[in-house]
Parts: structure tokens; C-alpha cells; sequence
């Protein structure tokens, strides 16, 4: 049986529909990330399933039950708030029980139960300290230990790591996941952080404007977005418009502006219809031969050179359009300028496009 179901949820405020006719399912034990820019509806969804909203419409399942209109402590779900929410004049241990003592456990049962939270996270010996001795990290540990020491049925964190700094970002990542695998708790986590996403998620949920985009595994939503602004939004991406020549199946030939054409993968395409490829930066290859091997290549002018540490950015005049290749800052890639002539090239396959 599916662990959490939303079907058909809607949520307005004053006028303004946050939450648009979304349906979704979460299984049990799985890790979900909810991601899309700001606005899109992402944390008015997690404040639903939290019960600290009320749909307008639609209905929330738990383990086949229906939650859609109970109190939020009555779910049986533990939140990680983005500001992480510990009270200061409490110490960690306090924080962690605190759920319990609100539940009307023992000493005794609240004391085993913070003792196995700090260890889960690795803070043995730090109960007795107060959150402002704590540094951001340790901080967010003890706002995932107080969340866990209840032993939630469901698990909801708002962009957990969005205070932290890149390194340790990266740090409790890895910890996030390994607590998750380890309790095999079901988890939804809210992010706008495309690589937290992708890093952390069995599967993806990108939303836009309140709706559901498309919902996969982080492998499928990179390389076959299904919908135009998942494919814009997934990644650093290149655009290209033009009309469609032809069409053979799923691949088309796209005619750009100067007579040129692109060949690339997609649904729902027909000929004469107006459309827009879309190829990431780092499928692209910049050379200084014609790279005869790729259907998609064209000459081009360097125009801009980025350093990106672990990669090198190059935007290029080309094919009417301004394109950038990013390549790795390694020896065995060649190096450009700008004024530098060159060229483009990059496989169908590595290029989607979609109507309209």
C-alpha cells in the first residue's frame, strides 16, 4: 500500500491558487524531493501534508487512512523547518524530547528516546549543551534528531540545508540519506537546489505554478524531461527555436533561422509547427576540427570565457543564436579564447525538443 497519496489537492489564497489540481504519490520508504523555483507551490504542499494547511480541495491518504482533515499532531509526521525552530533557552536534549513531553511519555521512555536520536545523528555528549553553543550543522542535526525521536510514520523537511554552507551542505546530504536508509523512514523533502535534488531523491517531483511537471527518478528528469519547462529548468540549458522540416517518429529536423538545421528527439511533434530545442551545456563539444561524427554541428566564434574551476564555460556565436559549451578543466580537453573560431557539435539524442 502506497505510504502517502494526494489526489487532486488544490489550495488558494486570496485569489491565487498555490496548489493546482495535484495528484501524487509517495511509497513507502521512499525519499521524494519536491522541487521547482520559488512560488511554484512546493512548501504550501509539504504545509499540507503537514496538516498546518488545509486544501481547499482534495484529499491526503496515509497508510490507506485518510488525513485530510486532521489536526496536525494527530498525524503522526516529523517536520524539519528550514530555521531549524529550536527553542534557545532549551538545551539539545530538551529540543529532542520535547515532541515526547508533549505526547505524555515518561522520563524514563523521553531519556532512551533522546539518548538513541543523539545517536542517530551522531551527537552523543552534546545533550546538555544549548543551540547557541552549536554550530549550523549540529544545529540541523538536533531539528532532524527532535523530528525522528517521535517516531514519525512520515517524515518532512523545508529546505533543511539552505542555511548551511556549500561543504557541509554536501556533508548532511550524505547524513540525510544514510539516516533515511537506515530507520527506511518515507521522506519529502522541499528544495529549489536542483543538485540537492538530484543527489538525494529516489525520485523527483518538479512542480511550476502550483502543478505537478513530471515526477521520476533524477536520472529520467535530466536526461527525458517530460514538458518544456522541465527540460529549461533541469540543468544549465541551451535554446534554439525554429519550425520543424521533419519529423520521423520521435526525432524531428528543425530548421534555424540562416538555413541551418538540428536534428533532436521528442512527443507530440508535427511538421510546420513552430518549436524549440534544447540541449544541455555539457553535452555540447567544442572543437577546433569539424567533428564529423556529430549530426548537430556548427561553425562558431568564441565569444566569452568563464572559469569555473572544476570546468570551463565557453559562450559562442552561433547558428543565429548565442550557445555555451562547458567543458572540463582538464588537460586532455583543448583550450579557447575569445575571437577564437571553432566549432559546435552534439548527438540528436543529447537534444529534446518540444512544440510550440
Amino acid at each position: 500500500m502506497p505510504e502517502l497519496v494526494l489526489s487532486h489537492v488544490t489550495r488558494r489564497f486570496s485569489g491565487h491558487t498555490a496548489v493546482d489540481d495535484l495528484s501524487l504519490t509517495v511509497r513507502d520508504g521512499e525519499f521524494v524531493c519536491l522541487l521547482g523555483p520559488s512560488g511554484c507551490g512546493k512548501t504550501t504542499t509539504l504545509r499540507i501534508i503537514a496538516g498546518f494547511e488545509r486544501a481547499d480541495a482534495g484529499s491526503l491518504t496515509l497508510d490507506g487512512a485518510d488525513i485530510t482533515a486532521l489536526p496536525p499532531e494527530k498525524r503522526e509526521i516529523g517536520v524539519v523547518f528550514q530555521s531549524y525552530a529550536l527553542f534557545p533557552h532549551k538545551t539539545v536534549a530538551e529540543n529532542i524530547g520535547f515532541g515526547l513531553k508533549m505526547r505524555g511519555r515518561s522520563r524514563a521512555e523521553i531519556a532512551t528516546a533522546v539518548e538513541q536520536a543523539l545517536a542517530l545523528v551522531r551527537l552523543d555528549g552534546l545533550g546538555g549543551r544549548y543551540p547557541r553553543a552549536l554550530s549550523g550543522g549540529q544545529q540541523q542535526r538536533v531539528a532532524l534528531a527532535r523530528a525522528l525521536a517521535i517516531r514519525p510514520r512520515l517524515l518532512l523537511m523545508d529546505e533543511p540545508l539552505s542555511n548551511l554552507d556549500a561543504q557541509l551542505r554536501e556533508e548532511m546530504r550524505v547524513e540525510i540519506r544514510r539516516i533515511q536508509h537506515s530507520l527506511g523512514i518515507t521522506a519529502v523533502l522541499v528544495t529549489h537546489d536542483q543538485g540537492e535534488a538530484l543527489a538525494m531523491a529516489d525520485r523527483v517531483a518538479v512542480m511550476s505554478q502550483g502543478r505537478l511537471q513530471q515526477m521520476a527518478a533524477p536520472a529520467e528528469i535530466y536526461e527525458a524531461p517530460a514538458t518544456a519547462f522541465v527540460g529549461h529548468f533541469i540543468g544549465q540549458v541551451n535554446v534554439l527555436e525554429g519550425r520543424l522540416e521533419q519529423v520521423d517518429g520521435r526525432t524531428g529536423l528543425l530548421a534555424l533561422p540562416g538555413g541551418l538545421k538540428l536534428a533532436g528527439a521528442g512527443q507530440g511533434l508535427a511538421a510546420g509547427q513552430a518549436a524549440r530545442a534544447m540541449v544541455k551545456q555539457e553535452r555540447i563539444a567544442l572543437t577546433r576540427a569539424e567533428p564529423t561524427g556529430l549530426p548537430n554541428r556548427f561553425p562558431c566564434r568564441v565569444v566569452e570565457r568563464t572559469y569555473l574551476g572544476g570546468g570551463i564555460a565557453y559562450r559562442c556565436a552561433a547558428a543565429g543564436a548565442s550557445l555555451t559549451a562547458l567543458l572540463p578543466n582538464h588537460p586532455l580537453f583543448e583550450r579557447f579564447a575569445p575571437g577564437d573560431a571553432a566549432w559546435l557539435g552534439w548527438t540528436a539524442a543529447d537534444c529534446t525538443i518540444f512544440p510550440g
